[in-house]
């Protein structure tokens, strides 16, 4: 039952999520408690730990790490003016090219940001290269075969870029009088256009999980987000029915 409510308010907030700033980040800050619970149970420290929340956004889930007791940075393409957490100091700057010494943090959060950059390896890479021996690594996405995977041009992006892009355009998932930041293009050429300065590419579990070997990582989880049925490793069909997938790491 209390499962239930969890995803009731989960649903709620999704769909309230592009009405404003403020609705993002309780989106973001909702599913970044659930997070961190599922990181306690497997062993992760947070409290006053140096933590990287990569590709950090409106800073919602940077809210649920200071909650937690962590500290640190929080780095994304844009900051938000009027960012909330006090206990991390925001960078504006390129996952690809972290601006940060090796073995800087305790622990790094990356959700929802693979599947935006062009390369992934370099990603993985620089993410081992700042965190610390005997660290961890949470990594998520949406699977690109799954229902959401296709972002905003879900679910017509079964049916190729083209007339996805076309789909998307006609219906107008963009909405006037909905917030969304305004580099976002409304009608993006092509995929890796689709937010402006970083695109969607097509990232699959099978995929993330050569990447993150090849980058010397060891997966010490891989399940499915809030649910308690793995259903992610399932070959082929788990890239259809996992709705987003995480993977916790560490060097």
């Amino acid at each position: 039952m209390r499962l239930i409510r969890r995803w009731w308010s989960l649903w709620v907030l999704a769909r309230r999520r592009l009405r404003s700033e403020a609705d993002y980040r309780l989106f973001q800050h909702y599913q970044g408690r659930w997070v961190l619970e599922g990181l306690a149970r497997h062993g992760c420290v947070l409290q006053g730990k140096q933590v990287l929340d990569l590709g950090c956004g409106v800073g919602g889930y940077t809210l649920a790490l200071e909650e937690a007791g962590a500290h640190g940075v929080a780095l994304d393409l844009w900051i938000t003016p009027d960012f909330p957490a006090r206990s991390f100091f925001p960078v504006q700057g390129d996952a690809l090219r972290l601006p940060f010494a090796e073995a800087a943090f305790d622990g790094v959060l990356c959700a929802s940001l693979i599947e935006h950059v062009i390369d992934p390896m370099t990603l993985l890479r620089e993410i081992r290269r700042v965190t610390r021996p005997g660290g961890w690594v949470y990594l998520s996405f949406p699977p690109f075969y799954s229902p959401l995977g296709g972002h905003q041009f879900s679910p017509f992006h079964y049916l190729g870029e083209r007339t996805a892009l076309a789909m998307t355009r006609w219906r107008k998932w963009w909405r006037g009088g909905e917030w969304i930041p305004s580099r976002y293009p409304i009608r993006p050429a092509s995929f890796d256009k689709a937010f402006g300065a970083y695109g969607l590419y097509p990232v699959t579990i099978r995929k993330a999980r050569r990447w993150i070997l090849q980058a010397g990582f060891r997966i010490i989880h891989q399940g499915v987000r809030f649910l308690p049925l793995n259903i992610s490793k399932i070959p082929i069909l788990g890239e259809v029915i996992t709705w987003h997938v995480e993977f916790l790491i560490c060097p």
